[in-house]
């Protein structure tokens, strides 16, 4: 699925120094159809401060079903 729109925000936890340790990626697909899906992410430290929020849309692209020449099958999104 192509990027039609990517949006990174970081927040000033990211001035000085990247953060050590696991962190939490959260993404949820907002809206999905249409030929569009539009997800909402956020990066979150091993220590609960939030690092960076995103949003991205993209286009949803109809694909070939290999087992039937000539005929398409809708792609799926995961949310």
């Amino acid at each position: 699925m192509p990027t039609a729109e990517l949006t990174l925000h970081s927040t000033d936890a990211l001035d000085h120094a990247a953060p050590r340790g696991w962190v939490l990626v959260r993404i949820r697909t907002g809206h999905a159809g249409g030929g569009w899906a539009v997800d909402d992410s956020a990066v979150w430290s091993a220590g609960r401060r939030l690092l960076a929020t995103g949003r991205q849309a993209r286009l949803i692209r109809e694909r070939r079903d290999p087992g039937t020449p000539g005929q398409t099958a809708a792609g799926t999104v995961n949310s």
